[in-house]
C-alpha cells in the first residue's frame, strides 16, 4: 500500500502515541513532541492503509531548527521530511538538527545530506540505581528565579535554555550567599519518560558537587511523575559522564547529535 502523510490531529493522536511507545527511551523526544510539547510543534504522521509507519516533528521553540522522527524502513521518512518542509518552508534552507539513536543516522542519510555528527550517551537512572547526593543549599526553583536562571544559563553556555522552563516540569537550584550557582531543569515530562537537562554550575562554584545535588533533587521529584528518567551527555565530556555515573546513571544507548540539510532524495 502507498504511504500517506497526514497532520497529527485528534483522530491520529492515540495511534501516533502507541507507535512511539513501542520504544519509549529511543522515541522519547518524538513522544514529547506529540504530547506535552504538541502546541510548539508541527507534527506529521505517515500511514499505510491506516497503520502508522512513522512520525516526524519540527519543534519551533529553540534558537535552531530541531526535528525529531521515528519511522519504518522505506519511503516513510523521506515523505515525512518533505511534508514538514511544505508546512515550514524555512526547513528547506536551514541547517537542521536532530538527536537520534545512531542506528537512525543511515536512515536519515538516505534522504537528506548529513553535515555533522557528534556522539551522545543517553544516560538512564531508576529509583533502585540512584545514589543520591544532597546539599542544604538546594531548593526547588520558581518563576521568580527565572532571571537568575537565565544568567546562569548564559554563563554556562546552554544553547537550548528556554525561559519557559517551568512549563515542562520541576527545576532545582543551589543558592549560596543569596546567589543561584547551580541548577538542573526538566526538558520535558511525559507520562512515559522524562528528560532532564540544563545542568550547570557557576564557574566560580565548581567541584563542590552542587550540580550533582541539584540533579539528585530533580530526579527524586521526577520519579513522582514517571518511572523513566534520563539525560544526555556528550561522549567526549568525561567529567560529566563520571559525575552522572557516580549518581547511578548508566549509558543505555549511543545517540548522534546530527546536523543535516534537506534535499537530494526529498520529493
Amino acid at each position: 500500500m502507498p504511504i500517506a502523510i497526514v497532520d497529527l490531529d485528534e483522530s491520529w493522536q492515540a495511534a501516533a502515541v502507541a507507535y512511539l511507545r513501542r520504544s519509549p527511551y529511543r522515541n522519547a523526544i518524538p513522544l514529547s513532541n506529540v504530547t506535552q510539547l504538541r502546541q510548539r510543534c508541527e507534527v506529521v504522521v505517515a500511514h499505510s492503509d491506516g497503520m502508522v509507519q512513522g512520525v516526524a516533528s519540527y519543534y519551533r521553540d529553540l534558537p535552531f531548527p530541531a526535528l525529531a522522527f521515528a519511522a519504518e524502513p522505506g519511503p516513510a521518512l523521506a515523505d515525512l521530511l518533505a511534508a514538514l518542509a511544505e508546512r515550514a518552508p524555512l526547513l528547506r534552507e536551514a541547517e537542521l538538527a536532530t538527536v537520534i539513536p545512531e542506528q537512525r543516522v543511515r536512515q536519515l542519510a538516505a534522504c537528506a545530506r548529513v553535515v555533522g555528527l557528534a556522539t551522545e550517551y543517553q544516560m538512564v537512572v531508576e529509583p533502585e540505581t540512584l545514589r543520591p547526593r544532597h546539599a542544604d543549599t538546594v531548593r526547588r526553583l520558581h518563576a521568580d528565579d527565572l532571571p537568575a536562571m537565565a544568567e546562569l544559563a548564559e554563563l554556562g553556555g546552554l544553547e537550548a535554555w528556554r525561559a519557559a522552563a517551568f512549563e515542562n516540569g520541576p527545576a532545582f537550584g543551589a543558592v549560596v550567599d543569596g546567589r543561584l550557582v547551580a541548577m538542573a531543569t526538566t526538558r520535558f515530562a511525559t507520562a512515559d519518560v522524562i528528560e532532564i537537562g540544563n545542568i550547570v554550575t557557576h564557574p566560580g562554584y565548581r567541584r563542590r558537587s552542587l550540580a550533582s545535588a541539584c540533579t539528585t533533587a530533580l530526579v527524586e521529584a521526577c520519579f513522582g511523575l514517571a518511572s523513566r528518567v534520563y539525560l544526555m551527555v556528550m561522549a567526549d565530556n568525561e567529567a560529566a559522564f563520571s559525575a552522572y555515573r557516580a549518581l547511578g546513571f548508566w549509558p543505555s544507548e549511543r545517540f548522534a547529535f546530527t546536523t543535516f540539510r534537506l534535499g537530494g532524495g526529498l520529493r
